[in-house]
């Protein structure tokens, strides 16, 4: 095992703060506001920053997003709002660092969470306490509705909680999210696993219903013997090692020799990154396409580049070796780039030309999909494997709607609160009629 820390890096510091804020050029059309899947006010916030109004900063901030303190260090900003900003087009190329300002905000403002009455009268359940629930029910909270959070696990957070390692997102950010819930009047069940009668109740009991649990069930790799007891699944991996993080340290799991990492999404990245941690072997990532296509973050790539992790790009696993009954390597295929897909990169096509590389570890982060069968028998209707919604987010089911990856497929914690905060409108709107 190395001496990588477990620990997130530390946030901006005020001088580095104010240095960021001055930066910026309060542009009249605010171009790194258009890269924020919902719209974070960030030309205003800055201001505040630079007027030393911290208070005002985060009242714009929570005007927006519920989920602040995480999108601001879990966003792909590169992608989003700094990629967007203006300052990229000058010669220095530095961008205004807008995700470390929005989290420095919230570092340092203690305004408490303003509330009012406008829902006072409705009562909502939300199933699946990750992103978009947390999002859907501190808004209607602070919207003075009446909300119960239900959710399988032992604690809330989801992705947050169990997904993403404590060197990127510290545990602290959640348990505050928790705090807010508990603060605003949220009744949480955890623990409650839903049944097949349970909708027809809360359908009867509530206002409206909110489903948000997320993608629990990990796609194999489906070649031969991919299921020997050294080939793992990215989010067992993470949930068990963040646990462990967290809790024991004693109980992190052991991990001894070559670890190989199949997939190139943020996931892989994490699942890599820890792996990194846990041995003292090499540790390798490789994806069926090229770089280019990669859906992980820049940013996560870069840093785990930094940590030593090598990359095998147009590389496709086959067939995992086993000896004596464990692992030892894995027979993979040559691949090269055709025609775009339907997800718009380009489809990686077989050469026919293989190669082995020999590792004690398979983890696969190709990819996960939501478990519908609670859904099913409730009759919600499903399309290409996730839950088929309208414009605002409901069901085929009046007053039951759907928000997060379970309707989205695999995507990030902003458009996760997006869904949240598209609901929460629609019930006002409702309200309005």
């Amino acid at each position: 095992m190395n001496n990588l820390s477990w620990e997130k890096p530390l946030d901006l510091s005020k001088e580095e703060a104010i240095f960021e804020a001055n930066k910026c050029l309060s542009c009249k059309k605010p171009l790194c506001e258009t890269g924020c899947p919902i719209s974070m006010r960030i030309r205003d916030f800055i201001l505040k920053i630079k007027e030393d109004d911290l208070d005002e900063a985060k009242r714009i901030i929570d005007g927006v997003s519920e989920l602040s303190n995480i999108c601001s260090v879990v966003c792909d900003h590169e992608r989003q709002c700094i990629g967007h900003c203006i300052r990229n087009k000058m010669k220095t190329k530095d961008p205004v660092k807008c995700g470390p300002l929005e989290k420095y905000v919230q570092n340092h403002s203690n305004v408490k969470l303003e509330k009012n009455l406008l829902l006072k009268d409705i009562k909502v359940a939300v199933i699946g306490a990750g992103p978009a629930g947390i999002a859907a029910a501190k808004k209607l909270l602070r919207l003075g509705a009446k909300v119960d959070l239900f959710e399988k696990e032992s604690t809330i957070g989801g992705v947050l909680t169990y997904g993403i390692p404590s060197f990127r997102l510290s545990y602290k950010d959640v348990l505050k999210l928790e705090n807010d819930l508990k603060e605003l009047g949220c009744n949480i069940y955890l623990n409650h696993e839903m049944h097949e009668s349970d909708l027809k109740e809360l359908k009867e009991k509530y206002n409206y219903v909110f489903i948000s649990v997320g993608l629990t069930k990990v796609k194999k790799l489906g070649i031969e013997n991919d299921d020997l007891n050294e080939c793992l699944n990215a989010l067992e991996f993470l949930k068990e090692t963040n646990y462990a993080v967290k809790q024991n340290k004693n109980a992190l799991p052991k991990l001894s020799g070559k670890v190989l990492i199949v997939g190139a999404g943020n996931v892989a990245m994490d699942a890599a990154r820890v792996s990194k941690r846990l041995t003292d072997g090499e540790v390798t990532i490789v994806y069926r396409r090229s770089l280019e296509e990669a859906p992980a973050s820049k940013k996560e790539i870069e840093e785990a580049q930094e940590e030593g992790i090598e990359f095998k790009f147009l590389t496709n696993p086959v067939k995992v070796y086993e000896e004596n009954g464990h692992v030892c390597g894995i027979k993979a295929e040559i691949m090269e780039l055709s025609t775009p897909d339907e997800s718009g990169r380009r489809r990686p096509v077989g050469t026919n030309n293989f190669i082995d590389i020999k590792c004690n570890y398979v983890i696969s982060a190709i990819g996960q999909s939501p478990d519908l069968d609670f859904y099913n028998k409730n009759l919600i209707n499903v399309d290409h494997g996730y839950i088929k919604a309208n414009d605002s987010y409901m069901t085929n089911i009046d007053n039951v709607y759907v928000g997060g990856d379970i309707t989205l497929g695999a995507q990030t914690v902003v458009l996760a609160v997006k869904t949240a905060n598209v609901f929460v409108d629609k019930i006002i709107k409702d309200l309005e009629k």
